[in-house]
């Protein structure tokens, strides 16, 4: 977690290219940027500055997958070798939702879920999004991923429809610091599965 008084210094620590894309911000989306880069950036060699895609995706170096995710200050990055399947992640406070989301991210399968775990749902499905989307390159609602979530980390994931979403997908949560911290992995559906 990057402090106020942190910022700067974090902010001066990044690549050019990256400074300049937090300039041109709003305050609190430049400290998101700020917060997610700094945690990539203890992935990724400090030099090689990480933008974003016309996707919004993190450009991470090449033969990696990469992730990053950021509520205020706080930030998680995660960083894999891309030979075994796209990384998402995701954080999202452990509080009630303000607004109804059940409707719109729960399968009916799912319509159980409610309060704060309603948000360890949608961290994880939007994990998963995040490991699915260089695959499938298209917008991936959430109800095409059907989850039954477990105790300790543990989650089954169900593609809803195999044909208009052709991949493996796994996915993990856990709590840290009144946060649902939640990881996917994800590559695309080879013949050798079907057998």
């Amino acid at each position: 977690m990057l402090e106020e008084e942190d910022l700067e210094a974090a902010l001066a620590a990044l690549p050019e290219a990256e400074r300049l894309a937090a300039e041109q911000l709003s305050e609190g989306r430049r400290r998101e940027l700020i917060a997610g880069r700094t945690a990539m950036h203890v992935l990724v060699e400090s030099a090689h500055p990480v933008l974003s895609n016309e996707r919004g995706a993190p450009v991470v170096p090449l033969g990696y997958s990469g992730s990053i995710s950021h509520k205020h200050a706080r930030a998680a990055a995660l960083l894999a070798d891309a030979s075994a399947g796209h990384v998402g992640i995701d954080l999202e406070r452990m509080a009630p939702t303000k607004i109804d989301i059940a409707k719109r991210i729960l399968t009916a399968n799912e319509q159980v879920v409610a309060g704060a775990e309603l948000l360890r749902v949608f961290a994880i499905k939007e994990a998963i999004y995040k490991a699915i989307d260089p695959i499938v390159q298209r917008y991936v609602g959430f109800q095409e991923v059907e989850l039954v979530v477990g105790r300790e980390g543990r989650v089954e994931v169900s593609v809803v429809d195999a044909a208009r979403l052709p991949v493996i997908i796994e996915a993990w949560w856990t709590e840290v610091d009144d946060h649902w911290l939640a990881t996917a992995r994800a590559r695309r559906r080879s013949s050798a599965d079907e057998r």
